[in-house]
C-alpha cells in the first residue's frame, strides 16, 4: 500500500511541475505576441513623429532612426515590456519606414545649414 501511495504522490509532483511549465510557457509566447502587436504601430508612430521633428530642425537619417528607436523602446519601456534584441526594433522602425514613404514625403525637411 505505501509503494502505490508513494507512486501516486510521484506522479502528482511530475504532472504539477508539467502544468506549471505548461503554464508559463503560454504566458512567454502571449507576451511575446502582446510586443509583435504592439511594435508595428508604435514603429510607424515614431516613424511619423522622427520626422515631423525633421522640419523644424536638420536631422540626418540615423538621427531620425535613432530616434523612432529610442521613442519605441521607451514606449514599450513604459508598457513593462523589454526588449534584449534591440535589431528588432531596429526591423520594425526601417519596415514602417519604408511602408510610409509617401505619407512621409509631405513634411518637408529642414536643410542643413552651414
Amino acid at each position: 500500500m505505501e509503494t502505490n501511495e508513494l507512486i501516486v504522490t510521484l506522479l502528482a509532483t511530475i504532472l504539477t511541475a508539467v502544468i506549471s511549465y505548461c503554464g508559463n510557457v503560454l504566458v512567454k509566447n502571449n507576451r511575446a505576441l502582446t510586443i509583435v502587436r504592439a511594435l508595428e504601430p508604435l514603429a510607424r508612430d515614431a516613424v511619423i513623429a522622427a520626422q515631423k521633428l525633421g522640419v523644424t530642425e536638420y536631422l540626418t537619417g540615423v538621427a531620425k532612426k535613432n530616434h523612432a528607436v529610442k521613442t519605441v523602446k521607451q514606449a514599450l519601456s513604459n508598457a513593462g515590456f523589454t526588449i534584449a534584441d534591440e535589431q528588432l526594433i531596429k526591423n520594425a522602425v526601417e519596415k514602417a519606414y519604408a511602408e510610409q514613404k509617401k505619407l512621409l514625403d509631405q513634411y518637408p525637411q529642414k536643410e542643413k545649414e552651414d
